[in-house]
């Protein structure tokens, strides 16, 4: 099929300008039902972007439950997750409608890194592994960096019993799934590295998240390892890496009409974050909410990670509620933070030069100017409050969240005197 022109004809311009639509003078509310609450302006960034939709008679009902099957949907739509992968005979599978299911297979293999690096310091030496993303697709492979920098000012000289230098290790348990060395020839021969003060190197790999034999790993926890065979004190450094965000239960449903806790919706978004690793470190962590007794045990790093990264913060009255039902408002705001975190937000700043009709032109930080369309419900804030298109004011810095990568702008925040 042809690509159509995004340009109108020059003969139909005058007709096609007299249509567009003008936004009004204080769209930000977006919703008829959301001015009170606290989530406000992370409802009107996923709706904007598509992530959550709003009902046909103009609201959003922030207090309204989400279902296992809304929050897959949502969560799906933030990170961009492709559907991949086939999906288990759940027993209410029938329940699943057919468009989702591709969704539900690609999150159940999902993988996510604990963090991006882990770090051993032993005097000077500084051992570092990396990983180049935090959160991986089904089919994407995983780069890993292993570094060893002296932050020291002499030379610092490293003895190994063969040629090898390094190894990548894959560990589920303590069962060993892959090995970068095997098959890799070296010499039995005691050899030295010298690393001069301030200097470093690097070794790389790619994990195609698959076993020794090249099949694909299925879902759970597994352990990356980066090694630094010296002959006397061999250094490990260690990720976790987790293959799967998304549970299902024992009796082989998925139940996706069924509500999600906070608590439950928090450990998900910790594993979209690829903080898998610091929710098991916070497993018995104090929390400093007043229902802190109410958390499921095995949550309980899940949702301290939550707190720490703000992803679903303590509520105004000291409480978290964590086996309360997550509301639309609180999967709106926790999303939104999320998205931000993973920088998954197409978003524009600059300085704000003008409005003309429906467009808003700003300048960059090299003195560029560019134009860009508002969407015909544009949500406008100006120092926290909303406002509409003209209430801008020259030398407004501005942060605009952009519908595609040169789409409209959906959402604007503005600050200046």
């Amino acid at each position: 099929m042809p690509m159509r022109s995004p340009w109108v004809p020059a003969a139909l311009l005058a007709v096609a300008m007299a249509a567009v639509p003008v936004p009004p003078a204080h769209a930000a509310l977006l919703f008829s039902d959301i001015a009170n609450s606290p989530y406000q302006q992370a409802i009107i960034k996923v709706s904007v972007t598509g992530v959550m939709k709003g009902n046909p008679d103009g609201t959003f009902k922030p207090d309204q439950p989400v279902t296992r099957l809304e929050a897959v949907e949502a969560l799906a739509a933030g990170l961009n997750v492709q559907g991949s992968g086939s999906i288990p005979n759940y027993k209410d599978l029938n329940e699943i409608p057919e468009n989702v299911r591709p969704v539900i297979a690609a999150l159940l293999n999902t993988g996510a890194a604990s963090a991006q690096n882990a770090q051993v310091k032993v005097g000077d030496i500084t051992y570092t592994l990396t990983t180049d993303k935090a959160v991986y697709g089904v089919d994407d492979p995983v780069d890993l960096t292993f570094t060893i920098a002296n932050t020291g000012k002499t030379d610092a000289v490293f003895e190994f019993p063969s040629t090898q230098n390094y190894d990548f290790i894959i560990k589920r348990g303590n069962d060993e799934l892959a090995r970068w060395s095997l098959g890799q020839t070296f010499v039995q021969s005691p050899t030295s590295l010298t690393l001069a003060g301030g200097k470093s190197f690097s070794f790389t790999t790619r994990w195609l998240q698959k076993d020794q034999d090249s099949r694909p790993v299925p879902p759970g926890t597994y352990t990356l390892s980066a090694l630094f065979p010296l002959k006397d004190h061999p250094v490990e450094v260690d990720l976790e890496f987790q293959k799967g965000l998304l549970p299902t239960f024992p009796d082989n449903t998925f139940r996706p009409n069924a509500q999600v806790t906070r608590a439950e919706f928090a450990a998900l978004l910790v594993r979209a974050m690829g903080l898998q690793g610091e929710a098991t470190q916070k497993a018995q962590a104090e929390l400093s909410i007043k229902d802190a007794a109410d958390v499921p045990a095995p949550l309980h790093g899940y949702v301290a990670t939550a707190i720490d990264h703000k992803i679903m913060p303590v509520l105004p009255d000291g409480a978290w509620h964590p086996t309360q039902p997550t509301t639309r408002g609180d999967a709106a705001g926790a999303l939104a933070a999320v998205m931000d975190s993973l920088n998954k937000f197409n978003y524009v700043k600059g300085t704000f030069v003008s409005v003309s009709g429906s467009d808003v032109t700003v300048s960059g930080a090299n003195k560029t100017v560019t134009s860009y369309a508002l969407t015909p419900a544009a949500a406008i804030y100006r120092n926290g409050k909303p406002a509409g298109p003209t209430d801008l004011k020259p030398n407004d810095q501005v942060v605009m969240l952009l519908t595609g990568p040169r789409g409209r702008a959906g959402y604007i925040e503005a600050t200046g005197q």
